[in-house]
């Protein structure tokens, strides 16, 4: 299977490292994104009143301490994603590692958000990650675009992480999509 660190995205000094308290790296993001009213206001995040509503940092914490294998073709959206944030909490730094909960987290957002149906429950709790890398383009350059400085991302950095994340959903037999890079001349 692909392990994220195999990236020199990883090897980066700032970046490099371990996470060991994977519930302390997801109750700081908790707090920059769900705390912070001027985030919840962008209309991008459901609101939660406490920690332990926020089924999907739930759903990591659960994954980090029983990483059993997944099932590539019935393991919904965001138990492939949860596992991504808990082998990449093996290679970097707990401080790279609150960007990529970040970047997750949106991602999922994104991908409920555009997906949704009238009466249905969130995609990512109902659909495998076979159509998520789909949604890239329109999560750098419409979902995040637009509110980029509330998020602190740089949009090259999304661009970098987007690559590595959908590259290891395609490595690990998670979607068939494979993105590709088209440089402007």
């Amino acid at each position: 299977m692909y392990n994220p660190c195999n990236s020199d995205f990883f090897k980066h000094p700032e970046r490099t490292g371990e996470t060991t308290d994977i519930e302390e790296v997801l109750k700081i993001v908790y707090t920059k994104l769900y705390e912070n009213s001027s985030r919840v206001g962008t209309g991008k995040l459901r609101t939660y009143s406490k920690f332990e509503e926020q089924e999907f940092f739930q759903k990591v914490i659960e994954r980090f301490s029983n990483q059993k294998p997944l099932d590539c073709e019935k393991a919904k959206c965001s138990e492939v994603f949860a596992d991504y944030i808990c082998k990449v909490a093996k290679q970097t730094c707990p401080l790279f590692l609150e960007r990529i909960v970040v970047f997750v987290t949106l991602f999922r957002e994104c991908l409920n958000s555009l997906n949704k149906k009238e009466g249905v429950g969130n995609y990512t709790e109902e659909n495998n990650a076979e159509d998520a890398p789909d949604i890239s383009n329109e999560f750098v350059t419409e979902y995040l675009e637009a509110d980029i400085d509330f998020f602190d991302f740089q949009k090259e950095e999304v661009i970098d992480i987007t690559q590595n994340f959908c590259q290891w959903l395609y490595d690990n037999n998670f979607t068939c999509s494979k993105l590709s890079l088209i440089s402007s001349l």
